[in-house]
């Protein structure tokens, strides 16, 4: 949802990540996030307690089916994402879910479920196979240090070595500005959350063949 600068270890991409410092590392890096806020805002009573669960729950569910994440030894930064076709769950496993994340988010359980409902009901369908980008993140005393390159250039070899896209949400027009930079196009219409809530905005990075740089 958020990419920003990162230090400079060479990343491990794999499906079986240390979820406590991948859920540590998110945590603090999207505490102050414009979509994290709305949904579970700053306000919230055990907020840290809301956020690690939301981040525990969504990145153990798509490590459950096929997702993988990428980050140095020191979990300083971490991408979370899905390859083409994953996660491959039928619309009960994936109601399921969200009502399990909603519960362990106590009373933003309602706006929980709204981004989810959200991000699901705008993936766009007619892009070509793409890996789904949930979550880049780095802790607030990592970033300007340099390790974003070699996320993104792991990123950027699975793309090359599998043939595929990649799709994300922006989570502020700061953060689509940075995409951008990097070589996304938007696609699609902004999703704007209810209640006067913040928009995400989608973005699409497609193969070279396409005119469109690799992140």
């Amino acid at each position: 949802m958020t990419l920003p600068d990162i230090s400079t270890t060479d990343p491990v991409v794999t499906g079986s990540p240390d979820l406590d410092a991948v859920v540590a590392t998110l945590v603090a890096a999207f505490r102050d996030d414009p979509i994290i806020e709305w949904a579970i805002p700053p306000t919230t009573l055990g907020r840290d307690y809301h956020l690690a669960a939301f981040f525990a729950s969504t990145t153990e569910f798509l490590l459950n089916h096929g997702g993988v994440v990428a980050a140095p030894e020191d979990y300083s930064a971490v991408l979370v994402w899905s390859p083409p076709g994953e996660p491959a769950v039928s619309d009960a496993e994936n109601q399921a879910f969200v009502d399990r994340l909603a519960a362990s988010t106590g009373a933003c359980g309602a706006r929980v479920r709204a981004l989810m409902e959200a991000l699901d009901a705008h993936h766009p369908a007619d892009l070509p196979p793409h890996c789904h980008v949930m979550f880049a993140a780095v802790r607030p005393e990592s970033r300007g240090t340099g390790v974003r390159a070699s996320l993104t250039g792991a990123l950027r070899a699975m793309r090359l070595h599998d043939g595929v896209g990649v799709y994300a949400e922006a989570s502020s027009p700061r953060n689509l500005r940075l995409w951008e930079r990097l070589g996304g196009r938007r696609v699609g219409a902004e999703i704007a959350l209810p209640e006067g809530g913040p928009s995400l905005y989608p973005i699409f990075f497609g193969l070279p063949s396409d005119s469109v740089d690799a992140p």
